[in-house]
């Protein structure tokens, strides 16, 4: 864009946040409508996985099927999956609320928030799970995003209170 030429309207803007928000919600809500109950099946045995595929419980720990994992490992992948799930769940509302224009509400701030908290929770149980392999290969990316994510959601929070501060003060 051109410094002289005049910016769209925020109408526009906003038609195409809630134009992206749609796609991403269809998108996050096909992957958890067919993705998530075929991963479920594959992970109790009740559906074979596809050839020559293995089931990933963490970067050190491959399975042909659930049988083969011990039982630690096993509740160990499935509160992953239901974390991963959630998360799923999580990101289909906040791309909801973006698609009906609420952008800065206690609503979008909790959603954020979650998602810090959902990757530090994950790579704790990450942890555990190399741990048990023996083949400690973690880094301290995935806890840091998730702390930059708190704090931004912090951030937008404090926002929102001043606005509404801002809003009252005649």
């Amino acid at each position: 864009m051109n410094v002289n030429e005049i910016p769209p309207p925020a109408g526009t803007r906003l038609r195409r946040i809630k134009t992206a928000s749609r796609i991403l919600r269809l998108v996050i809500g096909v992957s958890l409508v067919i993705g998530a109950p075929y991963t479920v099946a594959v992970y109790f045995g009740w559906l074979p996985p596809f050839p020559a595929e293995k089931i990933l419980v963490s970067p050190n720990q491959l399975y042909a099927s659930p049988y083969e994992m011990p039982m630690t490992v096993w509740a160990l992948g499935l509160v992953r999956l239901g974390l991963s799930v959630f998360c799923g769940l999580v990101l289909y509302h906040l791309f909801r609320l973006y698609e009906r224009g609420i952008l800065f509400s206690a609503k979008n701030v909790r959603d954020i928030r979650f998602l810090g908290y959902y990757l530090i929770i994950d790579w704790v149980v990450i942890y555990q799970l190399e741990s048990m392999s023996h083949r400690m290969a973690l880094s301290l990316n995935q806890p840091f995003i998730g702390l930059m994510i708190i704090f931004v959601a912090w951030i937008m929070d404090e926002g929102r209170r001043i606005q509404e501060e801002q809003d009252l003060t005649v």
